[in-house]
């Protein structure tokens, strides 16, 4: 059971706005101001200070912060397991779009064929939000592609997937030999929070360009409506080989080879540093995604 003053000072931590956590755990503003004073006063710090009007975590309040969370989702996950002790096993993902819809699915299938009576949750989002469900206690761990602070949380790495260039099979792409030639077709490309997104955009910028560059720029949630609309010869996109595997099998796409052009980047799963549970949720990804 976690202590109320924490769960008070958790939820400040997420809103930054004492009114909204007292809104959020049916309490009075006071009894908020209450709670983190009690906080300040038991470890001799303290944890939020004002700066332009808006309130912000001290050092001590961040450095507390990180430990609590790991805390309070070590207990709801305990909570869980007690629930279930004599009742099945119970398992909380969260994936990234491209690895939870293109790489995910195979390996799930078998997961589940062998482990029949564990319950699966699998939450799919952009790696920010994630990695948020993750402090919060609402998934047991992540797999994403996303970039995230390594000296924040456990990681392992599951494998390293190649990105490709690609446009439709009839699209005119002979006058595309270097970076600078992709500039004038229209980019279709990932939403803002996109892990694929975020590292082709430092790509560009190691080459001190940007998708404002490109004659247009258009973004999708989707994948799949990506990958209709480069069949429909309507752009170019930078995407995952996993992602448009059976595309380029098909031969509906086709990759423009750009000299210099290798992006590989790092499918990982992620999980709360210094977890209890730290050593089962290694144990469960084995057992998901095996050894690639």
């Amino acid at each position: 059971m976690i202590d109320v003053r924490v769960e008070t000072f958790l939820d400040v931590c997420k809103t930054m706005n004492y009114t909204k956590t007292a809104g959020n755990l049916n309490m009075t503003q006071p009894a908020v101001s209450q709670h983190i004073r009690g906080l300040e006063e038991f470890y001799g710090v303290k944890l939020f200070s004002y700066k332009n009007k808006r309130l912000e975590l001290t050092e001590q309040g961040r450095y507390l912060k990180k430990y609590l969370e790991t805390i309070s989702h070590d207990v709801k996950n305990l909570q869980g397991s007690v629930q279930n002790i004599k009742k099945r096993k119970r398992i909380r993902l969260g994936a990234t779009l491209s690895i939870g819809e293109f790489y995910l699915p195979e390996k799930l299938s078998s997961f589940m064929r062998k482990n029949p009576g564990t319950d699966v949750l699998v939450i799919i989002a952009d790696t920010r939000d994630l990695l948020l469900k993750l402090d919060y206690g609402e998934v047991d761990f992540i797999l994403c592609e996303g970039y995230f602070d390594k000296n924040e949380y456990a990681h392992k790495l599951i494998k390293k997937e190649e990105m490709c260039i690609v446009c439709s099979q009839g699209y005119d792409s002979s006058k595309i030999k270097e970076l600078s030639d992709l500039f004038e077709y229209p980019m279709l490309c990932r939403e803002n929070g996109s892990g694929t997104r975020e590292i082709f955009e430092n790509y560009l910028h190691e080459y001190n360009y940007s998708f404002g560059n490109f004659i247009s720029v258009s973004e999708f949630t989707s994948p799949h409506l990506i990958k209709k609309l480069l069949i429909d010869g309507l752009g170019i996109s930078v995407l995952y080989k996993t992602v448009v595997k059976e595309e380029l099998r098909k031969k509906n796409l086709k990759i423009i080879e750009i000299p210099g052009f290798q992006v590989s980047h790092e499918y990982n799963a992620v999980w709360k540093k210094d977890s209890i549970f730290g050593t089962k949720y290694d144990d469960w990804i084995d057992l998901l995604v095996g050894k690639e």
